[in-house]
């Protein structure tokens, strides 16, 4: 259930699942980790960077953003 409300916002299945075992099913911490992702990826960055910079700052927009921005001066 979680997965399809996920899916019908727009989210690529594949990336849903992986968000939601990232966060153990909390579908608010997944869905803030999949705006964000999207969010970062049309700004360009690479999602591998992305996915790291957001767990490692726990979905924390501003700091994930300017971790992105150091990497990529």
């Amino acid at each position: 259930m979680t997965c399809d409300r996920l899916c019908d916002l727009g989210y690529d299945e594949a990336q849903v699942e992986e968000a939601l075992e990232m966060f153990q099913n909390c579908e608010t911490k997944a869905a803030e980790f999949l705006h964000l992702l999207t969010q970062f990826n049309e700004m360009g960055f690479q999602q591998n960077a992305i996915k790291e910079v957001l767990l490692v700052h726990e979905n924390h927009r501003e700091r994930a953003l300017e971790e992105l921005m150091m990497r990529a001066a």
